[in-house]
């Protein structure tokens, strides 16, 4: 994004006395018209390539049951961008690595993929149709979704495959708690 910043400055003097000198001559700067700066384009500004990390939706603010539909949404988002970034930190910070087997073995699989140096694409998980219930007995919520996940493309610095699939489809219950004030997934699994 070019930013265009147009400084004028004024000249003013005073001369004291009866007999005036000359004026000295000042160069006034040349401000182009508004047709010529609005025909001029502005120099491309150089753009981030790579996944875009999502969004955290506000709702994951909340700790009622859209709290957990929102936050184990989010939480499934960061899938695809954490194997192909090698970039943790969010999904660490939401995920309780006594019981997530799931989200060790993401977190595991990100960090070799980034230190084999390999390229990573797809993945991406959307998810639908949430079902959200309050658990008594563990003091969580069960998040039941609908989900489609994109192909994916794993290769290697010298172009060879590493992995791909064609995607899927089907259905995952995330257990998601903020009995510690955020919210953490518990477990992630597939339900037949």
């Amino acid at each position: 994004m070019g930013v265009v910043v147009a400084v004028g400055w004024v000249v003013a003097g005073c001369t004291g006395g009866d007999d005036p000198g000359p004026s000295p001559s000042v160069d006034e700067p040349v401000v182009p018209s508004p047709s010529e700066s609005e025909s001029e384009s502005p120099e491309p500004s150089p753009t981030e390539t790579g996944p875009v990390k999502p969004e955290r939706p506000a709702a994951v603010d909340r700790d009622d049951a859209e709290g957990a539909a929102a936050a184990a949404e989010y939480f499934l988002s960061l899938y695809g961008y954490v194997l192909a970034t090698g970039d943790t930190a969010e999904w660490d910070a939401m995920t309780w690595t006594e019981t997530c087997e799931f989200c060790a073995r993401v977190k595991s699989d990100a960090e070799e993929i980034a230190a084999s140096g390999d390229t990573y694409e797809g993945a991406e998980i959307t998810v639908s149709n949430p079902d959200v219930e309050f658990d008594d007995f563990g003091g969580g919520f069960p998040v039941l979704f609908d989900f489609q996940q994109t192909p994916h493309l794993r290769t290697a610095p010298d172009g060879s495959v590493v992995s791909e699939d064609r995607g899927g489809s089907g259905r995952l219950q995330i257990d998601v708690s903020v009995a510690t004030g955020d919210w953490l997934v518990l477990a992630v699994t597939s339900v037949e």
